[in-house]
């Protein structure tokens, strides 16, 4: 019975052990198959692991749906996204290896098309509205949460929810902001 406790003693000692070493993977790749399916946006993310706790990287958006641009070509909506980078610092709310909550600051630079209608008068002094184009750029900033678990040291699956605003050019881009994916990537 002794031996039976040492060795469930010790066997637990080595799996803390093992749980409290570092990765030695440092970096990260991933790919947002949520924003691709659901939008056909291209969404992918690099990640730089500092400690246990801390970590940063950016996300890099670009959308292609043909729905979203025929929304905005029919006048549904008056601005069309079409690219977003993202950096970010995270913060580990959990301490799990395998698996734990995160939470995140991050900042948005980000650009699309802007479309209004604006009354023009012509030379005979007739007046009508015109459709009128044009191109935004803007900054943001915000937080998400989520959750990070690892299947092996390598493959791992992301769960993101946030939200922030945009800041300089509120009259054409969107104001609000959003970071929401189900991410799939590689640890290395």
């Amino acid at each position: 019975m002794k031996k039976l406790i040492l060795i469930i003693l010790l066997f637990s000692a080595f799996a803390q052990a093992q749980e409290s070493m570092p990765n030695p993977r440092k970096n990260e790749v991933r790919v947002d198959v949520l924003q691709a399916v659901l939008s056909s946006k291209v969404s992918l993310s690099y990640e730089r692991f500092l400690n246990t706790d801390f970590s940063v990287g950016f996300n890099v958006n670009f959308s292609g749906s043909s729905k979203i641009k025929n929304d905005f070509d029919e006048g549904y909506v008056n601005n069309l996204p079409q690219y977003e980078f993202n950096p970010y610092v995270r913060y580990a709310l959990s301490k799990g290896k395998k698996s734990y909550y995160f939470a995140e600051v991050f900042g948005s630079y980000n650009g699309g098309e802007y479309k209004e209608i604006v009354y023009k008068i012509d030379e005979n002094l007739n007046g009508y509205y015109d459709t009128q184009k044009s191109k935004y750029t803007d900054f943001g900033a915000g937080g998400a949460l989520g959750y990070k678990m690892y299947f092996s040291d390598s493959f791992g699956m992301e769960l993101l929810v946030g939200f922030g605003y945009n800041f300089v050019n509120t009259d054409k881009s969107p104001d609000k902001i959003s970071r929401v994916g189900l991410n799939l990537g590689y640890r290395f």
